[in-house]
């Protein structure tokens, strides 16, 4: 069965303490019959620049295993990534999949106020646009309108799930373009409840590795009592149809 995961990161450490590179990566992507991963460097937090071209060779020596998230600041704006040009410019010239924003580490709130040069981007180019924060209760008073404002953005979030249905089944049944991945859908029978209501294609595989080990992702999708098709949608089928 054919597995994508749609957020992992190279330069950092395990929970063991193993730094992870990409030749790390890959052959634990092999042990655990993963196919591809969406990827950024852990350097991009601090530096995305620098961090988004070593992960942009990263993708390019890897054969195909590897594809890239852009870690973009928006301070910076364009110059979060190599090149010349604009934002837009910038990111077909660099052709990640999808792009990645972490408000906490940047020290701002989620709102098109802060992150308009952004969210119009990835609106123009119908990106997916990953959000790797802490999800303060304030972070879903606004999601609602500012994913009606930017209608063509996929926005994913990552690690939410456990005990949060009450955001959760709102935003997938009021919402098209938000997706969460199942990292953490740990609720008794919660990735079961989300594909009898009909919102299995807005559920991805995403383990958050090296953060977290592949083992939680796998197993949670893998044991669900769901069909075949739910499966696949959830391992691979949806992040093809919705990554750039």
């Amino acid at each position: 069965m054919r597995i994508i995961d749609c957020n992992v990161s190279i330069g950092g450490r395990s929970s063991r303490g193993t730094l992870i590179g990409a030749e790390t990566l890959i052959r634990e992507l092999d042990d655990h019959r993963i196919d591809h991963a969406v990827c950024w460097h852990q350097v991009a937090k601090s530096d995305p620049k620098e961090g988004n071209t070593l992960m942009r060779e990263a993708a390019k020596a890897s054969g195909g295993r590897l594809g890239v998230s852009a870690v973009l600041d928006p301070v910076l704006g364009a110059e979060s990534l190599p090149g010349s040009g604009t934002l837009s410019e910038r990111i077909e010239a660099l052709e990640p999949e999808s792009l990645h924003i972490f408000p906490d580490n940047n020290r701002t709130v989620f709102h098109p106020f802060y992150w308009e040069e952004i969210l119009e981007t990835a609106d123009d180019l119908a990106m997916p646009l990953v959000i790797d924060c802490d999800y303060q209760p304030e972070f879903f008073l606004e999601l609602p309108e500012i994913s009606r404002q930017y209608p063509r953005v996929k926005f994913v979030l990552v690690r939410y799930g456990l005990c949060r249905s009450r955001h959760i089944f709102p935003l997938l049944e009021k919402r098209d373009n938000i997706y969460f991945t199942a990292e953490h859908m740990l609720d008794h029978l919660q990735i079961e409840e989300i594909c009898e209501r009909g919102q299995g294609k807005k559920l991805l595989f995403g383990s958050s590795f090296p953060q977290l080990p592949f083992t939680g992702a796998l197993g949670l999708v893998l044991w669900a009592e769901i069909t075949e098709k739910e499966r696949e949608d959830i391992l691979w089928r949806s992040w093809e149809e919705i990554r750039r």
